[in-house]
Order: C-alpha cells, then structure tokens, then sequence
C-alpha cells in the first residue's frame, strides 16, 4: 500500500468475466491506495468479530461488506464462506464489489477441520475440495486453503496421495492449493503444527499449485522469533503462495505489540523481489476501538 499512489478500479471491466450486473456498472469508478506490488487483504471474519455478536457466524454478510467497503477495503479473505448461498455471495458482492483471496476448505460436520490427512477420510476430503472449488469459481478466488485434519485420524501418506489428487483438480480451474502450520493453541492435536514437516510434505507431494499459507502469528505461537520467521521465509521463498499476519498473544493488530516485530518483517518482506509480490493477509482481532488511519500508515511504509 502506497499512501503516495493513487489507482482508480473500474469494477466493470478489471475482471474478464465480470460478476452478474456488472454491464449496469459501467461508470463505477473508485480511488484506492495501494502500491501495484503487493495486495493486503482484510479478514472479514476476524476485523468485524465484535460487531454482529448478535450472529455467531459472521453477522449478516450484507452488513459485513459493508463495513468492509466503507473500511475502504478493495480486497478481502474469508476463512468460511459456506455459512451464506453462492447466490448470495453473488447478490451481495453486486452491491459491495471487492476481491476474495482467499477461502478455505468446510469443516467437517463434526467441526473437524479439514480430512486432507485423515486416514479413511477420502470421500469427506474430495466432497470439500468440490465445495471449496464451486465458492471459489463464483466468487473469482483462485486460492482455497486446504484444511489438514488432526494427527490423532491423519498420516503422512494419506495426506500425500489426497494433495496430490487434489492439485489436479485444482489446477484444472486455475486455483493455488494451499496448507498451512497451525500452532496447537488454536487448533490443538492439528496434523500440521510443525514447520519443518510441513515442508518436507510440500516435498512429498511436489505440485507446483500446492503452496504454503505462511502464517506469523502461528510460527511466533511454536516460539520462532522476528529473526527465524524472516530466515524461514527466504529459505522458503519459492514455496510460499500466501501469507497471513496477526500480533501474538491473542492475534490482535500488527500496530499493537506483542511477539512479531512487524516493522522489521514488513520492511524486509517489501525489499524481497520474490516475497514483495505475495498477498498479505491481515487475519486479526482489534485490541480495541479500529484505527483504520493508522493501520494505513503504517503499511504505507511499505
């Protein structure tokens, strides 16, 4: 983001296939902030949490882009589409037009999250895939997050062949695979919750659409430092297709502290030719009232 530039976004005619409507949208124009190098992309999941307590799912998807929308917002990630319709999805963003980045895979009807490793598991792991592809085809998303399952049902080949078979699919419709290391505390027993591991499966399974989601907040959660998350980057630099921030302990904004020198990550992120390119997910909490303004300095820093 570039407090310097300034881009304005036809939402008529970005997109070669233009959402439903978009012909009556001929003059839309709006201005945006941001540097043509890098995406940030807001969480609606998480940003808005305290807004619609009244909702246990998101709140009212209408109300939630909204809000985004007036946030100011071009760019948006959503963990769990599902809770709405595509019809919906395709209603609402008519009225809020802005670009998803990122889903993931449905939990189980157990909440199980994700069944890419759970041993017997295939039928329930491949219905997710074609779900995940369907939101991800409608709502013009070409990354969907694999959800990994619990190491307690889960083994390495199983995860393996699942991948496998699943980046031919994904790549028949243009989509990144992604996986991704979740830190115990927040999704305990998870099958991926060791970073060395993850890479060496990545490996294993040796797509070049399947990528790692790299995520700060849970690298800090496992006790890696500012110093081994940017070392972890630049060894891995070809791997990683996504990558998500918050502030540890309790996943609050990366203006506030904590954990994770954002500073330091971000400035060395922006001065990498590989790194500077990937989209950056913001996936926190506010700590207290939004502080939209200072967000936005702060990553216009970058």
């Amino acid at each position: 983001m570039d407090i310097k530039k300034k881009y304005a976004y036809n939402f008529s005619y970005t997109d070669c296939t233009p959402r439903p409507g978009a012909e009556r949208r001929v003059s839309y124009e709006t201005t945006y902030n941001m540097d043509i190098k890098k995406k940030y992309a807001y969480n609606i999941g998480t940003m808005f949490v305290d807004k619609f307590k009244e909702d246990k799912t998101l709140g009212p998807l209408g109300k939630r882009l909204e809000k985004a929308k007036s946030a100011r917002f071009l760019t948006i990630e959503v963990a769990f589409p599902y809770t709405w319709s595509i019809e919906e999805w395709e209603k609402q963003l008519y009225s809020y037009p802005l670009y998803i980045e990122l889903i993931n895979t449905p939990m189980g009807s157990n909440k199980e999250p994700g069944f890419a490793s759970t041993e017997g598991g295939k039928e329930q792991f491949l219905e997710g895939i074609e779900q995940g592809i369907r939101y991800c085809k409608a709502l013009k998303c070409h990354r969907l997050h694999i959800m990994a399952g619990l190491a307690a049902t889960g083994n390495e080949s199983t995860f393996v062949d699942n991948l496998q078979k699943a980046s031919e699919l994904l790549e028949n419709e243009g989509i990144i695979g992604l996986v991704e290391v979740i830190s115990g505390g927040v999704i305990p027993g998870y099958f991926l919750d060791n970073f060395p591991r993850a890479i060496e499966l990545l490996k294993k399974i040796g797509k070049e659409n399947i990528k790692l989601q790299f995520d700060t907040f849970h690298l800090n959660c496992l006790g890696y430092s500012t110093e081994e998350i940017i070392q972890l980057m630049d060894e891995n630099a070809s791997s990683i297709g996504y990558i998500q921030v918050a502030q540890t302990p309790n996943r609050t904004e990366i203006t506030s502290p904590g954990g994770v020198d954002y500073e330091k990550l971000f400035q060395h992120i922006s001065g990498s030719p590989t790194l500077s390119y990937l989209t950056i997910g913001l996936e926190f909490k506010w700590e207290s009232a939004p502080d939209y303004l200072q967000l936005t300095s702060f990553l216009s820093k970058f």
